[in-house]
Formats: structure tokens, sequence, C-alpha cells
């Protein structure tokens, strides 16, 4: 006997954002950065985002001259090094709205800020740096600024 075949639901977008807004507006900042720094972590790998990484093999040179020398990076102006090549600053061109499709309403979660790009980007320059990284939102158009910026401080041991 044949199953019968059940239609396959598209996913609702509303109902995504509704549950996320409700996260943020409910529960406690550690359950807030563990939830949407998860998510983070997905959006970086299910993005297929480190097989992007692992592309530049360990060319960390070749990342930086990608944004800064080709201009390739439709969010991010420059990337630079501090003298002491212990923090790399994420310079982002002027935007007029968060690049994150989950941030495309009116008033989203503040969480997806704070928590989950700074975990997306957290997996992305540990990644290319092979280290531990910890990363500051230094601003964001989520968060009201002009663009989004980042300070990456490469963590030791």
């Amino acid at each position: 006997m044949n199953k019968p075949t059940v239609p396959q639901v598209e996913i609702n977008r509303d109902q995504v954002k509704n549950i996320l807004k409700y996260i943020d507006s409910s529960q406690t900042e550690p359950i807030k950065s563990s939830i949407f720094g998860q998510l983070g972590c997905e959006c970086f790998y299910t993005r297929r985002m480190d097989q992007w990484i692992e592309s530049f093999q360990g060319d960390v040179q070749a990342f930086l001259d990608r944004v800064n020398i080709q201009q390739a990076s439709a969010y991010w102006e420059r990337l630079e090094f501090t003298e002491d090549r212990k923090t790399l600053i994420l310079t982002g061109r002027k935007v007029e709205r968060c690049a994150c499709a989950l941030a495309d309403y009116l008033q989203p979660p503040q969480s997806l800020c704070l928590y989950c790009c700074k975990r997306l980007q957290e997996e992305l320059f540990g990644m290319l740096l092979g280290q531990k990284v910890a990363v500051c939102i230094t601003e964001s158009s989520l968060l009201g600024g002009e663009r989004c910026s980042t300070t990456i401080h490469l963590v030791d041991g």
C-alpha cells in the first residue's frame, strides 16, 4: 500500500520573524546570546561560508586584498590589522539596511546584530585566521548606524 504524499509547505517568513522578535523581547541576555549565537553559526555553515573561507587556504593577505584592493565586498569598505596585528578593524560600507534577510522588516530584533552577526563573524574570522577571535560590533545599521563595522580581537591561547 502506498503512503499518500503530503504537500510540502514553504516556510512562513513572518512566523520566523515573529518568533525571533518574541525570543528577543522575552528572554534573558544569556538565553538570547545562546539562541541567536547558534543562529549565526548555522547561517555561516548552511550558507557554506566555511568552504569560501577554506578557498583562501590560510592566505589572510589574499582575503585582505580582496576587500581593500579589489574592492570585491559589497558590505565591507576596509579590513585592516592594527600595528601590533592583534586586532582587525572592519569598516563597513554605508548601507540603507541590514544585509540579513531575517532583519528585513521594521524594527527587527537587535539580537540579530548583537549575537547572530557577531557569532557569524567569529566563525568567519576565526577560521580565516586559524585561531579564536572575539568580535565587537562597533556600528551597525540595525542599531541605528550608517554602516556595519566591527573590531575583531585575536584571542591568545
